[in-house]
């Protein structure tokens, strides 16, 4: 940056009496000066000097001056270099000249023979300039940074807006939001579309015998598992208190009566530890599918919640499902048709 070097120069000149005039003028002026006799051979120091001050002759051999300046704004947009002010020594002062100059990417031009005080005075414009671009950098820099600040903060709202801060599952509010546009898709589509209602059983329980601590890694632990059982596809959500939905998008009430009874059987399959203490814990659950007598989106969790209350009535740790052609049913895994891979596919 330009903080770092700000007294640097580079001069190119195929005449060496007046480069040992620059350099000798500019070192007693305080810059430290880098030489050279031709424009190629220039090019690797203005490329280490990154940003800074060129002055450089415009009648050259080979390469010119300008040809020179094109080929540091060529590198300025690879971004090669940052910043370089480019001075053209000229013996010519016509406006045309100048003019050609300047579209030729020329900060500036200055006529020889040149005066020593206006040269300096020149190179002080430049070293301003490039220092307001350099702050101007560093401003665009802060803002795109405050501005990627302001959009994670903005997604991480978002995100706690419809995420259940104890489980990371949806919320309640989302779950409801996206259900409705679920709904509007099955419809359109006439694919299938069930809802499984959790509920873990004697869940006061365990709050009571085991502390609060302990039921809130009860709640978690069931929501992993809940998680781990669900596809991508199905959207899982904490309904509130110890009980869950689970929102199954093109699949109908048998097959998610089977992803309920994975559930089921995980949760229950083992204690779960909650810092040495073995808290067992059981399940219940309800599933629905669209059917005739289901008509709008809250219907369908009704209808799981009403198939959640027949298993809770009916000895808790099972699963109820009632399907297109059913009053409610205990689910019996043994007589359910083998869930496909498709289905069950994360």
């Amino acid at each position: 940056m330009v903080d770092e070097r700000p007294n640097r120069v580079v001069v190119i000149d195929d005449d060496q009496a007046t480069i040992r005039l620059l350099k000798r003028q500019l070192e007693a002026a305080g810059y430290e000066v880098a030489t050279f006799a031709d424009a190629r051979s220039s090019m690797e120091s203005i490329i280490e000097l990154g940003t800074g001050i060129v002055i450089s002759d415009w009648e050259m051999p080979d390469m010119n001056g300008l040809e020179l300046c094109e080929a540091v704004r060529g590198l300025e947009q690879m971004q090669a270099v940052q910043q370089i002010y480019f001075i053209l020594l000229t013996a010519q002062s016509g406006k045309d000249h100048v003019i050609q100059g300047l579209d030729g990417g020329a900060n500036d031009i200055l006529a020889k023979p040149y005066h020593q005080g206006e040269l300096l005075a020149r190179i002080k414009v430049g070293e301003r300039m490039l220092r307001l671009q350099d702050e101007l950098l560093q401003r665009n820099v802060e803002v795109q940074k405050a501005n990627a600040q302001m959009a994670l903060l903005a997604r991480r709202l978002d995100e706690q807006a419809k995420t259940d801060a104890l489980t990371g599952l949806s919320n309640r509010r989302f779950l409801f939001q996206r259900l409705a546009n679920i709904w509007k898709q099955t419809r359109q589509s006439e694919s299938p579309l069930s809802c499984i209602m959790l509920d873990i059983d004697h869940f006061k329980k365990v709050n009571d015998t085991y502390g609060h601590a302990a039921g809130d890694h009860v709640l978690r632990k069931v929501s992993t598992l809940i998680r781990q059982a669900a596809r991508r596809p199905d959207l899982c959500g904490r309904f509130g208190g110890e009980e869950f939905a689970v929102l199954c998008p093109g699949m109908n009430a048998s097959a998610a009566a089977q992803v309920a009874e994975q559930i089921r059987v995980a949760v229950s399959a083992e204690p779960i530890d909650c810092d040495g203490m073995q808290v067992p814990v059981t399940i219940s659950s309800g599933t629905a599918e669209i059917c005739d007598r289901i008509t709008e989106a809250e219907e369908l969790i009704k209808a799981a919640d009403t198939m959640l209350y027949a298993a809770k009535t009916n000895g808790r740790n099972c699963v109820w499902v009632l399907s297109a052609g059913s009053e409610g049913v205990q689910f019996d895994p043994h007589n359910a048709p083998e869930l496909s891979s498709s289905v069950a596919g994360a």
